[in-house]
């Protein structure tokens, strides 16, 4: 599988977006936080990051993948789940995208090639 940009939009991916943002609020990699300014998260330089791809989503479906998500999301399916999302710093994002690093979720660790 070839991990690819997710170019899908709309109220279902946003709503995955600000869920991921609220909860992480720093990157799951660096662990650089969010800055605030007036009281609200400035998320530039920061992207959220499905785990497993949006672009991937009949496969996600044909292995019944959303039987581990617990989180059920308020909208897009159980491939929008949070649970399926990390904050991350854009640089890192893209290392992420080119499988630079890898995450087990099994363990909690990452994975740097």
């Amino acid at each position: 599988m070839v991990r690819t940009t997710s170019l899908a939009s709309g109220t279902r991916v946003q709503s995955f977006c600000d869920a991921v943002c609220s909860r992480d609020r720093r990157c799951a990699v660096s662990g650089d936080v969010v800055p605030i300014f007036g009281g609200k998260p400035y998320y530039s330089g920061f992207e959220t990051a499905h785990i497993f791809p949006l672009a991937y989503e009949g496969l996600w479906k044909t292995y019944s993948y959303s039987s581990w998500i617990t989180i059920p999301p308020e909208r897009g399916g159980a491939i929008n789940s949070v649970q399926n999302g990390i904050l991350l710093d854009r640089a890192i994002h893209q290392k992420f995208n080119n499988y630079d690093f890898s995450i087990n979720p099994d363990v909690c660790a990452l994975y740097f090639l």
